[in-house]
C-alpha cells in the first residue's frame, strides 16, 4: 500500500460496534428508527468514512496533509454515536455533519485524478455523504430558521446515495483485481450514469413525499444494479480461480439481499403500505450493507494490519508473519453463512406477531457477527501483538 491510515482500524471497530449495539436492539424490540439511525448514521457512514480514508489517497497515490485531523473525525463520529445510542439525534445530527465536514475539507484536496470510474462513484458518494448529514440535522433539529425534511429523505440519501455508490464503485475496482480479470469500463460507465439519475429521482420522490417518483426511481436504481450484476457475473464466469475468493462470495450475498430489498422497496413505493418497512430495512441494511461492507473489511483491514506490523517488525529486525497464515477462511466462511442465514430469519420474522421469533432470528445474526470478530478482528489482533 502506497499509505496507510491508522485511524480506519478504529472506524472500523466502531462500525462494527453500532451494528452489533443495533442487532441487540432490533431482538429487544426497539422501535425500526431507533434501529435505522445506528444502522445507517453509524455503521454505514462510519464504515465508509474509514475505508475512504484508505482507498481515496492510495487511488490518488498521495500521502494526506495534516493527518492528526483524522483523529478528529473519528471522535466527531465517536459522538454522534454515543449521542445515537442516547436517542439525543439533534446532538447526534450535529456531530455526524462535523465528521462529516470535517472528512471532506480533508480528503477532497487530495483527489487530483476523477477519470477512473471508481473516484466517480466516491465523489458522488462524499456529495451526497454531505447532503445527508444537512438532512439528518435538518430532520431532527429543532431550529425554526431551518425548514424541516422528511427523515426518509435523510436515510436515503446515505443508502442510496452514499452506501450504494460506493460500495458499487469499490467493487467495480476490487472484484476484476481480486479474480485478475479486467473490467468492462465501457458497462461500468453506464452504472454510474444510471444510478446517479435513478438516485436523484428516488431523492425527489422523498423530499415531495411522491412515492410513485420514489418507485420510479427506484426501478432505474434497478435496471443499473442488474448491468453491474452481469459485469460481476462476466468476471467470476471468465476468472481462473478454481473457487469463489470468500471476500467476492461477501459481495455476492449483499447483492442477493440488494436486489431482493429493493423490490421490498418498490412494493412500499408503489402500495404505499407500510408494513414491510422493517423487511426493507433488514435486507438492505443488515443484508446489503452488512455483508458487503464485512467483505470490504475482510479486503482491507488486513492489509492494513500487516503494513502497521510490517514497519513496526522491520524496525526491531524481526522476522515479518505471514497475514495469510493468521486468518482463517473456514471461520469467515461461517460467520458468512450465519449472517445470511440471520438475515433472511429476521426479515422473515417481520411476519410474525410473536417477540420470541424476533428475538431468536436476531440472536442468530448476533451468532454470525461473533464469529465475524472472530475471524477477522481477533485473528488480527493475533498478527498485531505477535
Amino acid at each position: 500500500m502506497f499509505y496507510v491510515s491508522k485511524m480506519t482500524p478504529f472506524f472500523f471497530l466502531l462500525a462494527f460496534t453500532e451494528i452489533l449495539f443495533a442487532s441487540f436492539s432490533k431482538a429487544l424490540g426497539y422501535d425500526y428508527i431507533f434501529v435505522g439511525i445506528i444502522t445507517v448514521f453509524g455503521f454505514i457512514l462510519h464504515t465508509i468514512l474509514g475505508a475512504a480514508y484508505q482507498i481515496i489517497p492510495n487511488s490518488q497515490q498521495v500521502q494526506l496533509k495534516n493527518e492528526k485531523l483524522q483523529i478528529f473525525v473519528f471522535i466527531s463520529a465517536a459522538l454522534s454515536s454515543f449521542f445515537m445510542f442516547m436517542k439525543n439525534y439533534p446532538i447526534a445530527s450535529l456531530f455526524t455533519v462535523t465528521s462529516v465536514v470535517l472528512f471532506t475539507i480533508h480528503v477532497l484536496p487530495a483527489v487530483k485524478n476523477i477519470q477512473p470510474v471508481t473516484i466517480k462513484f466516491l465523489l458522488a458518494s462524499l456529495v451526497y455523504m454531505n447532503l445527508g448529514a444537512v438532512f439528518f440535522v435538518m430532520s431532527h433539529l429543532p431550529v425554526d430558521i431551518l425548514p424541516s425534511v422528511p427523515f426518509q429523505l435523510a436515510v436515503h440519501s446515505i443508502t442510496a446515495g452514499v452506501m450504494l455508490n460506493a460500495i458499487i464503485g469499490v467493487e467495480l475496482a476490487w472484484i476484476p483485481m481480486i479474480l485478475m480479470h479486467t473490467l468492462n469500463l465501457r458497462l461500468a460507465k453506464a452504472v454510474f450514469f444510471i444510478l446517479q439519475l435513478g438516485i436523484l429521482i428516488l431523492l425527489v420522490g422523498f423530499a415531495t413525499v411522491m412515492y410513485k417518483v420514489v418507485a420510479v426511481g427506484g426501478l432505474i436504481i434497478l435496471s443499473g444494479i442488474l448491468i453491474f450484476l452481469w459485469i460481476v457475473f462476466d468476471s467470476v464466469r471468465k476468472s481462473t480461480h478454481k473457487e469463489i475468493p470468500f471476500v467476492v462470495k461477501f459481495f455476492i450475498a449483499g447483492h442477493i439481499f440488494l436486489i431482493i430489498g429493493i423490490l421490498a422497496g418498490l412494493h412500499l413505493a408503489g402500495s404505499g403500505k407500510l408494513d414491510a418497512v422493517g423487511i426493507h430495512m433488514d435486507l438492505m441494511v443488515f443484508g446489503f450493507g452488512g455483508m458487503t461492507i464485512f467483505g470490504a473489511m475482510f479486503h482491507l483491514l488486513p492489509r492494513i494490519v500487516w503494513n502497521m506490523v510490517h514497519v513496526k517488525k522491520a524496525q526491531e529486525g524481526k522476522k515479518i508473519p505471514n497475514v495469510f497464515n493468521i486468518l482463517k477462511k473456514n471461520e469467515a466462511v461461517i460467520s458468512l453463512y450465519v449472517m445470511f442465514f440471520g438475515v433472511f430469519l429476521m426479515a422473515g420474522a417481520n411476519f410474525s406477531d410473536l417477540h420470541t421469533v424476533k428475538y431468536l432470528t436476531a440472536l442468530v445474526f448476533i451468532t454470525g457477527l461473533l464469529l465475524f470478530f472472530r475471524a477477522l478482528f481477533y485473528r488480527l489482533y493475533q498478527l498485531y501483538t505477535l
